[in-house]
């Protein structure tokens, strides 16, 4: 991740590249293919960059429920994880 310092106090800040309002199902996917292979919650909304509520709703199968499954599928098919 780039980053840059705040022009008045030199803090040094994340430049965000990418802004999601909303997730799509491969987006959805890519949540969960995170979340199992160990990315913490706050680094998934991060790098996916939206907010906690998104993410939440994602993780809790309130929207794209099937998605979780997809995601175990895709990572036995890549031989990634062993569930």
């Amino acid at each position: 991740m780039a980053t840059e310092e705040h022009p008045l106090t030199g803090v040094t800040l994340n430049t965000i590249s990418v802004r999601r309002k909303a997730l799509s199902e491969r987006d959805a996917v890519t949540v969960h293919v995170m979340k199992l292979q160990g990315d913490t919650y706050t680094d998934i909304v991060q790098q996916m960059g939206t907010n906690a509520n998104r993410i939440g709703e994602v993780l809790r199968s309130e929207v794209h429920p099937s998605t979780h499954i997809r995601a175990v599928e895709l990572l036995k098919r890549e031989k990634l994880i062993l569930l």
